[in-house]
């Protein structure tokens, strides 16, 4: 959702809210003034009940839900009551939806149902529930991922961002907090609420507003240029770069017009400077160009960019391991479980907080690089993926 993320381990104050369209007309028609949703009522003109909230941030707000008739659970996710006339975030919602059911695939969050609550008209999405954590969560509770488990992850994104690009949208928001494990080790785009079509294209999510997170945003993106599928490979770059080094590369900058200047004109240093881990020269190469100003400077598409990855791992692991599918790379600890569906924020589950997701060491080591990659990067990357049931985890925003 559209919020100012407050994190302990936050290390700037620069608001990470996207830009939206000032307050004007209501993008849908209310009824009645809106209600807040409740828990144990059945939200209006659904058949889902809900069970508890899960987040809520500036603009919307999560609830875990349990369908009245067949017993499921899911994640219903709304506008808050007090934004229902703000102009364009009904639409966003909406839009969110469409995308999601138009792009289907393994690494993208899957959406069940769209529709308006029926006493005042706010637009919902129903999304399934995730168990594991945003890779910003992990990185807080570890501090860094080594760099088998952050190529493996990279490979799973780099899927998805493929099969939203292919379909002619960029998600426009790629951060930590949208990017989601999930116990058995797939990784999760989640949060399509910034999701335009390519270079200013018609359809769902056109609005011609420069949306994004400042910390992650693409140098065409803060310029108000046309933007493609190279704006999300800069910001997974901003990703894997902190994921391996426990921090960005400007994170020594507070002021936004300033972070603005350095996404524009400074040369980033290697996350190798960093890095409290041995960082190869080809990798260090590889994460800087995804970071390149210039998107032509850039790899041309994610394919090409998860086209490299196996050579980056090959001298790292030469043995062939037993078990190379993706939970092999991560493996739960049997510690509490809880539920985590499309919160908007940074805003976790409480006392009963999120089940921990922990790196097996032994399965990193033992991850058999060409099969397992080629595993986690599928068949053929032209191909969308198999339209399997996933997990939603975030995206109130």
């Amino acid at each position: 959702m559209n919020t100012t993320r407050k994190d302990p381990h936050a290390r700037s104050t620069v608001p990470e809210d996207h830009a939206v369209e000032p307050p004007r007309a209501p993008s849908t028609r209310r009824v009645f003034p809106a209600t807040p949703l409740r828990r144990g009522e059945r939200a209006p003109g659904t058949q889902w009940i809900v069970v508890r909230p899960l987040g809520k941030g500036g603009v919307g707000e999560v609830f875990e839900v349990e369908h009245a008739l067949l017993g499921r659970r899911a994640a219903l996710k709304a506008l808050l009551p007090a934004n229902a006339e703000r102009h364009g975030l009904a639409e966003r919602i909406a839009d969110e939806g469409r995308i999601l059911a138009m792009v289907r695939h393994d690494n993208l969050v899957e959406v069940q149902d769209l529709g308006l609550l029926s006493d005042d008209g706010r637009p919902y999405l129903v999304l399934e529930l995730l168990e594991g954590r945003d890779l910003r969560a992990e990185l807080g509770r570890i501090g860094v991922l080594s760099v088998p488990t952050t190529l493996a992850i990279a490979a799973q994104i780099l899927r998805g961002l493929g099969a939203l690009h292919r379909a002619g949208f960029v998600h426009r928001d790629v951060k930590l907090e949208n990017l989601f494990l999930c116990d058995d080790g797939r990784a999760k785009i989640l949060d399509l609420g910034a999701a335009e079509p390519a270079r200013g294209a018609e359809g769902p999510g056109a609005r011609g507003a420069s949306l994004g997170t400042p910390r992650t945003m693409a140098p065409e993106q803060f310029a108000g240029r046309p933007v493609d599928g190279r704006a999300d490979l800069y910001a997974l770059g901003l990703v894997l770069y902190e994921l391996l080094a426990g921090r960005g590369p400007f994170d020594d900058i507070a002021d936004l017009d300033a972070l603005r200047f350095a996404h524009l004109d400074r040369i980033p240093a290697p996350p190798s400077r960093f890095a409290p881990q041995p960082i190869s020269a080809a990798l260090d190469a590889w994460i800087l160009r995804a970071l390149e100003k210039d998107p032509d400077d850039r790899f041309p598409s994610a394919e090409a960019m998860a086209a490299e990855i196996p050579a980056l791992l090959a001298p790292r692991h030469a043995r062939p391991a037993e078990d190379t599918t993706p939970s092999a790379v991560f493996s739960s600890a049997a510690r509490p479980s809880s539920r985590r569906a499309a919160s908007p924020s940074r805003d976790h589950d409480g006392g009963e907080g999120l089940r921990r997701m922990v790196v097996s060491a032994l399965a990193i080591a033992s991850l058999a690089v060409g099969l397992a990659v080629g595993r986690l990067l599928g068949p053929h990357a032209s191909s969308p993926g198999p339209a399997t049931p996933v997990v939603f985890a975030r995206g109130a925003s």
